[in-house]
């Protein structure tokens, strides 16, 4: 069976074994950098409405323009929730960038 041994904080602390029976070497290889690049630094949360767009899909890059700060913001979209409410569609999304 297959596992990726696993340290935490500078290296000095084990962590939880990935134990995947299923998957081969190299793809296990392969999600040991994916948990290693999503855990490298932290993340910001963003929460805000929108106005909705056919074909968001999580994963993907948006660009948010703030205009208080007058600096758009790159973040990947991790969920969308749409309500139906009163006539009108609202749609919400979740996003996270790396903390600045």
């Amino acid at each position: 069976m297959a596992s990726l041994e696993v340290y935490r904080y500078a290296g000095d602390r084990p962590g939880t074994p990935i134990v995947e029976p299923l998957l081969a070497d190299t793809a296990l290889l392969a999600r040991g950098v994916a948990e290693m690049d999503r855990h490298a630094q932290l993340m910001e949360q963003i929460d805000l409405d929108a106005v909705f767009r056919a074909g968001l899909r999580p994963g993907q890059l948006c660009e948010v323009n703030d205009p208080t700060q007058r600096v758009a913001r790159r973040a990947k979209l991790t969920g969308v929730a749409l309500r139906f409410g009163g006539g009108t569609l609202e749609c919400s999304l979740n996003l996270e960038e790396p903390k600045a």
